[in-house]
C-alpha cells in the first residue's frame, strides 16, 4: 500500500519563504549597521520571489489566501491609522508645550504615514465610484 505524502515544500511556502528570508536579512543587516547590504539582500530575495512567482504555470494563491491577505491588510491599515492618530498629534502637542523634543527620525515616518493615508483615501474614492 502506497502512502500519499504531502510535500513539505510547496510553491506557496517557497514564495513566502523568499520574502521572509529577505526581510529577516534586511532587518538583521540594518541592526548591524550594514544598510546597503540589507537593502541588497532584500532586493535580491524580493526579485527572486517575484521571478519564482512569474515562472509558475498555475496560480500560487487561492481564495483562502485572498481572504487572509484582505483581513491582514484591513488590520494593518486599522493599526497604522489608530497608531498614527494617537502618536503624531500627541508628540506634536508635547513638543509644542516643551515636554519633549520632536525626534529627527520621526519626521520621515510622519511623512510616510501621511503619504500612506493619501494613497488610501485616493483608493477609497476610486473604489467607491
Amino acid at each position: 500500500m502506497t502512502e500519499t505524502a504531502t510535500p513539505t515544500v510547496t510553491p506557496r511556502r517557497t514564495y513566502v519563504g523568499l520574502w521572509a528570508v529577505g526581510t529577516a536579512l534586511y532587518v538583521a543587516l540594518l541592526l548591524a549597521g550594514q544598510v546597503l547590504a540589507g537593502v541588497a539582500a532584500f532586493a535580491l530575495f524580493g526579485v527572486g520571489a517575484l521571478a519564482y512567482h512569474r515562472t509558475r504555470q498555475r496560480p500560487m494563491l487561492d481564495e483562502r489566501d485572498a481572504s487572509v491577505l484582505e483581513t491582514a491588510s484591513a488590520n494593518t491599515v486599522r493599526l497604522l491609522g489608530v497608531g498614527s492618530a494617537v502618536v503624531f498629534p500627541s508628540t506634536a502637542a508635547l513638543d509644542a508645550l516643551g515636554y519633549v523634543t520632536w525626534p529627527a527620525w520621526l519626521t520621515p515616518v510622519g511623512l510616510f504615514l501621511g503619504a500612506f493615508w493619501a494613497v488610501w483615501v485616493a483608493n477609497v474614492a476610486l473604489t467607491g465610484r
